[in-house]
């Protein structure tokens, strides 16, 4: 089979660009002949298989890029979230010029694309604008979406667009879900039939995301004394929305209760918003930033957590609480619609804690009353993690993880 993969943004930089580029590898397993569009910027690299044609659209993020007269997009890649970890456009932000100027360079690449090509599938990420764009322009194709979940709040927090929009991607072919609450709103949102959207949920690297080398608390203590810290990992955007500035105050709470065992923290992830990246130029030595890392980093510092958090507010499906359950940390989550229901499906073993969703205001910002109470549920949460790990009281397991794999994503996908 003949695949093309499309995303407006960089691969390999976000949640969304990682299920790409583990789809692509998967394809390319499996044998299928290959392309992919995607926007990034002149100084970027990528990482697909040999054989995998590229068809990039540039994008500039400097005035330098600019003066140097490129021929790319005179704006920075438009981001799904509003907060990117890299220099990004907020869909809010374009203007009519600017969305002519997208659509005719990303158009000319996937015509290319389709003419080398010849795909028998397109596999578009994200059910908005570009999606929209390849269903207008080649109506004959077999076009599919795939939701992230970021898609979807860009189409409450722009209905102009979601207006437009909204008659192609309501045409595509079939439609791909991470979980049934996000394809329950897809069909509401877009008013598609429930029978042409499919959960597919997520999938993880194991052959990187394990526990080879991976050392149990107990030879650590046999090593260093019983007074190995706890410690602690987040890898995501550092960003509000993502629940940093409450997590940064429940560790601040943590590390002043006199009854809370030692405990370090390791933070990684870009950031782009100034409030946060204030409180990260403020952290105690308990905590380290280490920036943005390549997945293989982010796995050996999961083989070296007790316990991972991913404080968020809004997400599609996080592959990150996978990739940190199967090397062995314990998960601690928000209960995110439609997330703990697609654990518990398919990882009925698991031992994800997760902390009550709070009363929000808007889509990823809590009111100030659920915010209290998140950061208090999520301070008792961690406080008994810490203290079970740390005295031996807890007893961890390594839930069963290994049927869900990419290749049974991707096999699902190319065979539907």
């Amino acid at each position: 089979m003949n695949i093309l993969s499309i995303t407006a943004q960089k691969p390999h930089s976000t949640g969304s660009g990682t299920y790409l580029t583990e789809l692509v590898r998967s394809w390319d397993r499996a044998g299928h002949r290959q392309a992919v569009v995607y926007g990034i910027y002149p100084e970027d690299t990528v990482d697909f298989p040999d054989g995998v044609a590229c068809y990039p659209v540039f994008f500039t993020d400097t005035a330098a890029d600019r003066k140097r007269s490129l021929k790319a997009l005179g704006f920075p890649v438009v981001g799904m979230s509003d907060i990117m970890p890299y220099t990004s456009t907020r869909y809010c932000d374009l203007t009519p010029d600017m969305i002519s100027d997208f659509e005719d360079a990303f158009i000319d690449a996937v015509g290319r694309a389709i003419s080398d090509l010849d795909p028998d599938l397109i596999i578009c990420h994200h059910l908005f604008l570009l999606t929209a764009m390849v269903r207008k322009h080649f109506p004959e194709r077999r076009i599919c979406g795939l939701s992230h979940g970021s898609d979807l709040r860009q189409a409450v927090s722009c209905p102009d667009l979601k207006e437009a929009v909204q008659p192609h991607i309501a045409s595509l072919d079939h439609i791909y879900a991470l979980h049934e609450e996000q394809a329950d709103r897809i069909s509401v949102l877009y008013g598609i039939p429930e029978q042409n959207i499919s959960v597919i949920g997520t999938g993880y690297n194991g052959r990187l995301f394990n526990t080879d080398r991976r050392m149990p608390r107990s030879s650590l203590s046999s090593i260093m004394g019983n007074d190995v810290p706890v410690t602690i990992s987040y890898a995501g955007k550092m960003s509000a929305a993502k629940g940093i500035p409450e997590f940064l105050e429940v560790l601040g709470m943590l590390s002043q209760d006199p009854d809370v065992p030692a405990f370090e923290v390791t933070l990684a992830g870009g950031c782009k918003e100034a409030p946060v990246m204030e409180l990260l130029e403020q952290l105690p030595d308990s905590i380290q930033w280490i920036g943005q890392i390549p997945q293989a980093r982010l796995a050996e510092i999961f083989k070296f957590s007790d316990i991972f958090v991913l404080p968020s507010f809004y997400e599609g499906l996080p592959l990150v609480i996978i990739e940190a359950m199967a090397c062995g940390a314990v998960p601690v989550c928000t209960d995110l619609p439609g997330v703990q229901e697609w654990i518990d499906s398919n990882v009925p073993d698991h031992n994800v804690r997760f902390v009550p969703m709070p009363e929000m205001q808007s889509v990823d910002v809590p009111t100030a009353a659920g915010r209290s109470r998140f950061v208090a549920d999520l301070f008792r949460i961690l406080r008994e993690l810490i203290t079970g790990i740390s005295t031996g009281e807890l007893t961890v397991h390594v839930p069963s993880t290994g049927t869900i794999t990419w290749d049974a994503v991707a096999a699902r996908i190319a065979g539907s």
